[in-house]
C-alpha cells in the first residue's frame, strides 16, 4: 500500500508540475510571440518569447538535426524513463534526493512534450537581472531542472549526523 501511495504522489506532483510548465509556455507563446519584450519589477524581469531547439541556453542548437533527434528526443526520453524508474522502486532515497530528482524529471519532461509537439522547439521566456547578472532566456521546465539539480548536490553535500554513544 505504501508503495500505491508513493507512486501515486508521483504521479500527482508530476502532473502538476508539468501542466504548469506546459500551461506557462502556451501563455507565454500566446502573449508574447511576434510581441515586444515586457519587463516587470523595474526591469529584473523580461518576458521575450524565444523558441530553442538546443538544449539549455541553447547549447546544441548548431548541430544536425538527425543528431537532435539522437540527443534532445530520444536520449532524453531514455534518461528520464530512466529516472522514473528508479524513483519508483528506489525504497531507501532520502526525501530530499527524491524531491530533489522529481523536480529534475518534472522539468525534462516538460520540456521533452514541448520539444515533441512544437516541432522540436522549446519555448523559453523567462529573463532575469538581478544585481548586474542576466541569465539567459529559459522556461519553468529549466527552473525545475536547475533548482533539482542544486537541491540535489545540496543534499548530497550535507554531513549525515553521527551518533556517539554516551
Amino acid at each position: 500500500m505504501i508503495r500505491l501511495k508513493k507512486i501515486a504522489l508521483l504521479f500527482f506532483t508530476l502532473i502538476l508540475l508539468v501542466g504548469c510548465d506546459l500551461t506557462s509556455k502556451n501563455v507565454a507563446e500566446s502573449e508574447l510571440k511576434g510581441k515586444q519584450s515586457q519587463t516587470y519589477l523595474n526591469g529584473s524581469v523580461k518576458l521575450h518569447y524565444a523558441e530553442n531547439s538546443g538544449g539549455m541556453l541553447g547549447l546544441g542548437d548548431s548541430l544536425n538535426g538527425g543528431i537532435k533527434i539522437i540527443l534532445f528526443r530520444i536520449g532524453v526520453g531514455l534518461a528520464l524513463l530512466g529516472i522514473l524508474v528508479y524513483l519508483i522502486y528506489e525504497n531507501s532515497l532520502p526525501q530530499l534526493e527524491y524531491f530533489a530528482l522529481v523536480l529534475f524529471l518534472s522539468g525534462g519532461l516538460g520540456n521533452l512534450i514541448n520539444r515533441l509537439f512544437n516541432d522540436g522547439y522549446v519555448s523559453d521566456f523567462i529573463v532575469l537581472q538581478l544585481f548586474g547578472l542576466r541569465t539567459g532566456i529559459f522556461n519553468l521546465a529549466d527552473f525545475y531542472v536547475l533548482t533539482g539539480a542544486a537541491v540535489f548536490i545540496f543534499s548530497r553535500m550535507k554531513k549525515p549526523k553521527v551518533i556517539t554513544p554516551a
